[in-house]
């Protein structure tokens, strides 16, 4: 699958203005591609209602497009680039796993994680494995997880500096990274780079595993147990209630941001849909879009 997520990010970089793109893109990708003899065939969607062009939304920049295939759905200012708060997160997690670092390795939570917090979970002194580190940073968004985990690991600038790398090698175009956790405005992409970002964040086993949850308890060495809740608040939606799945999902907030967010759904049969909205004006409007937006696709497009 990860050669054609690789064939997604390249093929996002040709979308622009607001449209709908009813042709599947086209691959390119450096990455090789499988042989004739072991090809995946895989179905592009195909659009049901050609009068149905999309839905309009809060949020003034917004991405939409079929995982597999790299077809693109839906587009509304995608290369806009913008300050994306705490989707960052997503590129932090990859490079910890990147790094191969010892999951069940205990790290101290020391009081320099905790400045950029802003709902203390964890305390000065707190011993948590790298994992459940990983678990509070993709699940609750915890601030003081991403900086233990980038301090522990290659220390903050060079793990910075990593994920810069991280997003060339990609070809993500867009992407700028100050911080690990996203609290810096300039942490930024475009809507199109941020769907590419959290795709292939996707094909992490670990990251797959956890993306959805809704809670994760967080055990310390002392016996302690730290709950974190998720921030999507469509895990309690119909896109989560078996006809479909919300496979992973992210927010982000900032003033300078707004208010983005980034999900895949899958329907009953596997096909997943990314759906990106950046800038959105309240907490609220982000939520509704991904979610009208997700149904628009699944009720105009057929696989």
């Amino acid at each position: 699958m990860l050669e054609y997520l690789l064939a997604f990010l390249v093929s996002l970089s040709l979308v622009t203005g607001a449209q709908t793109i009813e042709a599947p893109a086209v691959l390119s990708s450096a990455a090789e591609l499988p042989s004739a003899e072991n090809k995946i065939v895989l179905t592009a969607p195909k659009k049901l209602h050609a009068e149905s062009m999309g839905i309009g939304t809060a949020s003034p920049s917004v991405f939409v497009a079929d995982v597999a295939t790299s077809q693109v759905l839906y587009a509304k200012r995608p290369h806009d680039v913008q300050s994306i708060a705490s989707l960052t997160k997503l590129m932090t997690a990859m490079v910890i796993l990147d790094a191969r670092l010892d999951l069940d390795e205990p790290i101290t939570i020391v009081k320099s994680d905790l400045k950029d917090e802003l709902h203390v979970i964890f305390s000065e002194g707190d011993v948590i494995k790298r994992r459940d580190l990983l678990k509070a940073l993709i699940v609750g968004s915890v601030n003081a997880a991403g900086t233990a985990l980038a301090r522990t690991s290659l220390g903050q600038k060079e793990f910075v500096a990593a994920m810069n790398q991280k997003a060339r090698q990609l070809n993500l175009v867009s992407p700028v990274f100050v911080d690990p956790v996203g609290i810096d405005p300039d942490n930024r992409a475009s809507a199109a780079d941020v769907a590419a970002l959290m795709s292939l964040s996707l094909s992490y086993p670990e990251i797959r595993k956890i993306a959805a949850l809704s809670s994760v308890s967080i055990p310390t060495a002392a016996g302690e147990a730290h709950v974190v809740k998720s921030t999507n608040l469509l895990l309690n939606s119909f896109l989560n209630d078996g006809s479909f799945n919300i496979v992973g999902a992210k927010t982000g907030s900032l003033p300078e941001a707004g208010y983005c967010m980034a999900q895949v759904t899958s329907d009953k049969t596997g096909h997943e849909v990314v759906v990106v909205s950046l800038g959105g004006s309240d907490h609220f409007s982000r939520f509704q879009d991904i979610k009208a937006l997700t149904a628009w696709v699944f009720d105009n497009f057929a696989w």
